[in-house]
This record gives structure tokens, sequence and C-alpha cells, in this order.
């Protein structure tokens, strides 16, 4: 019988693999640089393969540990996908309410035996090895994501499994983005190699911080009304020796302690396992045998952990292969032959769920789309905001606010008349979060089965193919876009009509954690006179965040391999102006006390938060165009909200009515100015 595992070019005959070692990523200090790499979410959890034969589902861990039984509720929800043999790789993980995975939070589920109490116990699959008697491993990794995207279509948005979604703009800008939401980092992958076992260059991770596994050789007495146990000492191996790394005091819950404390206990030995113990008064030295995962801003220069903090206990490790992460620059080049097999990917998934579901022998039109699938428990009622239809109006999407789908609809459909001109007829990309902020989310930029007409497309010339955009045009479109849970709007930086040449410039100020309000607002108006020294008119709004974008509507004549260098050139200039204030650079360990100005949301494929958009975060902060006099006096990004935004519309002129009629271009004498 013909399947769809048939029609997958490079997948072939084979028997089911009785074991499979997982493909690893290679930790790189940045994102690499140029096309033809997709970017994913690094999870937080444990890394699980899934077997599927028959019926029966085992989920194993990276060491081939059967953790099946740990997970009911994933093994449960695998069995039910329409295939005899398949093979899943991906990650369970917690999701805490924030929207971001939690690994403690995880460890704590499994050390209850429960899967899901702090939080929602997700498998999160982002590859698919095998398919009903097909080895896809020898596949591009764009066609097991089409493959294992249409395995995935019609599982239940309140289960456990989630196809990983990707993006494959500039790996900076999705770097940048995954840290500003919390997120551990993303996962550079090559779109055209084959899945290979081990470690190796066609998979890099980036990371948002520093983190690592390391083994527990000791620990100290709480003192004060701390209980359990003071702290943790952990060492690493080197050279095939095991050495000592430093003391970890943060991180750890009452209960984390507690529960640790009776761990460590059973292990006690007189004496260090190692050489070179520091002389402590108190300490209690154990075997090493238990693995913690561990946060930390640096190694000092003596091998010692800076500003450690717990994360949790490993239990897919063995203390042997505990050792020192070593970063490597990432690869400086594009790599060959890649941006073609990037194009084939997730656009092409209404025609890859067709073939799978007639091969599983469903119609395509068996299920809703989840777009317009009813909430649980809500039904499926349905009501209409500006034309646009919605069902499940009473679902809530920003739980601490109480904010329902209805409210977020009306609040768009309130804003359109100012939103509009700066929105309509750009390309979008949507962080989607169908059950709500908080809950696992998803960016979107390419066409979906069910999406309402009113949600226009277009198709974009690519390295070696066309891909399905979106974008709006309309109220009843922004509407369209709550019916799809999307929680964020980010745009290009031209419209439908000039792909090519793009009508606005952004510079997107990202402050340090630490500087205060005042400072971003200084760096603003600083990057205003610098442009208007230009002879360039700017405007100013707020993120959502702690940032503020300085937005420069410019005539649609240059291409972006023009306005990108301007935009650098004056990120430079800035920097060349007050390097103790600014930089336009990546590097985290040489951003503090200073203002990221970040030139990267001007490259063609790269985006902005669009005004008038919520965020996908905590508080439901809109990002809000501003009047340049409004930074001149104290402000809080979060006040502005979906209540607070309207209002404030309908008391105080648009800050930017003046915008769209704007006319000016980069000329000539500006590029010479800037050293172009």
């Amino acid at each position: 019988m013909l399947t769809y595992a048939d029609a997958l070019e490079g997948a072939r005959k084979g028997p089911f693999p009785d074991e499979v070692e997982p493909q690893l990523a290679t930790l790189v200090t940045g994102p690499p640089q140029g096309e033809g790499w997709l970017y994913e979410v690094k999870f937080d959890g444990y890394r699980m393969i899934a077997k599927l034969r028959g019926g029966r589902v085992t989920l194993l861990t990276r060491r081939g540990q059967d953790w099946t039984e740990r997970f009911p509720s994933v093994r449960d929800d695998l069995a039910r996908l329409p295939a005899r043999e398949a093979v899943l790789d991906g990650e369970i993980v917690i999701v805490g309410r924030d929207g971001v995975t939690d690994f403690q939070a995880l460890q704590n589920a499994l050390s209850d035996g429960d899967d899901g109490r702090e939080g929602r116990l997700v498998y999160f699959a982002f590859d698919l090895l095998y398919l009903d008697g097909r080895d896809l491993r020898g596949c591009a990794q764009v066609t097991r994501k089409r493959a294992l995207q249409a395995l995935l279509a019609e599982v239940p948005e309140d289960g456990t499994l989630r196809y990983t979604e990707h993006l494959e703009e500039e790996g900076a800008a999705v770097y940048k983005h995954a840290c500003k939401l919390g997120i551990e980092g993303v996962i550079a992958k090559r779109p055209e190699a084959p899945y290979q076992s081990g470690r190796g260059a066609s998979w890099l991770k980036v990371k948002c911080g520093r983190r690592q596994e390391f083994v527990i050789v000791g620990f100290t007495e709480p003192t004060g009304a701390r209980q359990g146990l003071g702290a943790i000492l952990v060492g690493v191996n080197t050279s095939g020796k095991l050495v000592y790394a430093g003391k970890v005091g943060t991180g750890f819950t009452s209960k984390t302690l507690t529960a640790l404390r009776r761990q460590l206990e059973a292990i006690e030995r007189a004496k260090p396992a190692f050489q070179g113990a520091p002389r402590m008064r108190g300490v209690h030295w154990v075997d090493p045998k238990l693995i913690a995962e561990v946060h930390f801003a640096a190694w000092t220069r003596d091998g010692r952990l800076r500003h450690p903090s717990f994360e949790g206990l490993r239990e897919d490790r063995t203390p042997e292969s505990v050792t020192v992460e070593r970063e490597q620059p990432p690869p400086q080049l594009p790599p060959n032959k890649t941006a073609g097999a990037s194009s084939k990917s997730t656009s092409a998934a209404t025609g890859t769920r067709k073939k799978a579901n007639a091969a599983t022998g469903k119609a395509a039109s068996a299920a809703p789309s989840k777009a317009t699938r009813g909430g649980r428990g809500g039904g499926a009622e349905r009501f209409e905001v500006a034309g646009a239809r919605l069902t499940n109006p009473d679902k809530v999407l920003y739980p601490a606010q109480g904010i329902t789908k209805l409210a977020l609809a009306r609040y768009y459909a309130q804003v359109a008349e100012h939103m509009l001109p700066c929105v309509a007829n750009r390309l979008l990309t949507l962080v989607r979060c169908p059950e709500g902020q908080g809950k696992p989310c998803f960016f979107q930029r390419h066409e979906a089965v069910g999406l309402s007409e009113d949600i226009r497309r277009t198709t974009v010339e690519e390295d070696e193919g066309k891909r399905t955009y979106l974008y709006v045009e309309t109220t009843e479109g922004l509407v369209s876009l709550v019916q799809m849970g999307a929680l964020e709007m980010h745009i290009w930086g031209s419209r439908v009509d000039r792909i090519e040449q793009p009508d606005m410039m952004v510079f997107d100020l990202d402050p340090a954690p630490e500087l205060p309000w005042e400072r971003v607002a200084d760096a603003a108006r600083t990057v205003r006179h610098l442009l208007e020294t230009l002879g360039l008119r700017s405007f100013v709004k707020t993120t959502g965040g702690k940032g503020l974008h300085v937005v420069v509507p410019i005539e649609a004549r240059r291409g972006w391999d023009e306005v990108k260098p301007f935009t650098k050139a004056v990120a430079d200039a800035l920097v060349r102006f007050d390097p103790a204030r600014y930089i336009a650079t990546l590097s985290k360990a040489k951003r503090t006390g200073k203002v990221f100005v970040d030139y990267l949301r001007n490259g063609r494929g790269a985006t902005a938060v669009a005004p008038y958009s919520t965020r996908a975060r905590p508080g439901a902060a809109v990002a809000t165009p501003l009047s340049w006099d409004e930074l001149d006096a104290p402000l809080d990004p979060a006040s502005f909200t979906i209540e607070t935004v309207p209002q404030r519309l309908a008391t105080v002129p648009d800050p930017w009515a003046e915008l769209t009629g704007v006319r000016q271009s980069i000329t000539s004498a500006m590029m010479k100015k800037v050293g172009l």
C-alpha cells in the first residue's frame, strides 16, 4: 500500500530502528552569519526519542533510559497518531504561566509523580526519523519537518503534543527576540542536512546565558532560617579528572532543599572524591553520582563559577559525561546549497497535510482547523466584531488581566483607524498563542490551513521558489488575526506592492536590564538628533517592553542592500559618539550599562513589532506611538494597555498622524556623510 512516506525525497525502505542515537547541537558563541539556516527555540526540558509501533509507545532519554511510564499523557497522545510506525525526536517540557519552559518545575513534576501540576506538560516534537516502513534520516531537515507537521496536523489543542515551528529570519534577530522572551536560546539547523547521530556542524545551539551540567561533590549546612542545606559544591571533568568548580547557593525552593538533602545524605562519604578540594568547615562530601544543571554568569580565571544558580537535577546524564562546554565561533560565511532547501519549508504545509490525510485514510476536511475550532469547555459559539467572525469569544487570552478574545478583538477594531496606515499591506510575522498568554506560542509568517479570507496572501520570491506570506488591509483582517490567537503582530519595512524597496527604517533601542527609563529616552532623543543632522524626520514608539523604536519613514526607492548598511552606519556613528553608553553588536558580555542600538530590523525578511500591537508577555502591554515631548517626563511603558490606549487616542492627538505624509529619501549626500 502506497503511503505518504513513499513520496518523501530521500526516504528509503528500512526496518524499524531498535536503537537511535540522537543528533546533538554544537555550542557556539553566537548565531551563524548569512542565510541558509532555520531557527527553533531551545527548550528547557528532557530530550526524548518517541517510538510508536503497533499502537505501543516507548519514550527514551538521550542515554536510552525508558521513561515511558513517567509521562503517561504523552504516551497516550502519541499512541493516537495516524501512523502504524513512527520515531519522533523532541523534548518534554513544563510550560509555565509566563509561556517559558521551566526545568525545575519539570523535575518537581517527575518527583511528585504528576506530569503537569506546576504548568502545562508538552512534548515539543522537532524531527521525524521514521514513518511507516521508511527511514527518513537521509531526508533533508525541511523534508522531515514537513512530514512531521503533517503527522501532527490534527492533534488536539488540549493535548500534550506540539509541532516545533521554525523561523528563517536573520539569526541575530531571532536570537535577540528569544532572549527577550526569557527563552534559554535557539537552535540553528541546516535545512538541507540529513539527520546525523552525535554532535556535528549542521545543528548549532546559541544560549542566552551560560548554563550546563555539573557533578555534585558535596554540600554545606544551612544558616539562619534556611532549611535542608546551605549550598551544593559542584565539580566538572577536565582532562579525565574531576575538579572543583564552585559553590551553588541560590535557585533552590524550600521543597528542593529538603528533598536534595535527603538524597545527598544517602551518598555521603568521609573524604572528597577528587584532588585539590578546598578547605571548608562543616562541609559534607558525597559520592559523585548526582548531576545538577546550573546557570551562571561566567568562569573565573581560577576555574570557578561566577553567580551560579541551581536549575534542577538531571537524570539523563552520567557523571563521566559532564565536562566543560566549550563555545566555538559560529560559521562566518553562508553554507553552500542552503537557501534553496530552506525555501521548501513550511509553506507547503497545506499540500503536505492533504497528502498525509490521504495516506492515512482521512479526508483533509475531517476536522475544523485550529484557527476556528472551539476552545475547551467553550463550545463553538460565534460572534462578529467589525465584520470578522469569532469563535469562543469568552476564551481568556491574558489570564492575569482576564482579557478575552472578544475584548482583544474589540480593541483592534477601536485602534484600527490609527493602526492600519502603518500596518496595512505589510508582510506579517505573528506570534500565535491559541491557548492564551503563558501557554505554548509559536511564530507564523506563511499561509496555513483555515485562515480567514480577510487575511490576504501574496507570493514572495525567495532563492529557489516562491513562498506565500500573509498581510492585512482592513479592520476585518486585523480582527481575524485575533481569531487565530495572534497576540503579537510584527511587520516588514516594505509594502506588498514594493517588497524589495523598504519605506520605513527602525532603530530598536534595547537597554541593558539595569538601566532606568531616562537612559532609554535619552538614547531615543540622541538618535533623533543624529537623524536630523542628516535631514531625516523620525517618530518614536514604545515596544511593549523597556525599549523604544525610532521609526523613519522614507520613499520606497532604495533596496534592502542599501538601506540596511545605511542604518548600520548610523548606529555605528552613535557608538563612536559615546561608546560608554551605546553598543551596536549583540555581545551580551559588553552590554552592561549600555543601550543596544539594533539596526537589524532593516534587513529583508526582518520585522519590527507593529504600532498598537499587544505583546505575548505578562502584563499585556501595547507597543504605543508617542510624541517626542512625552519622553521628557517619567513614563511607564507597561501603562499602555488595551484599556488605556483607546482612551488615550480619544483624548490625545495621534502622535503619528503625520507619519504617512512625510516625504523624504536617503540621498547620496546622506550616504556619503555616514561613510558609504
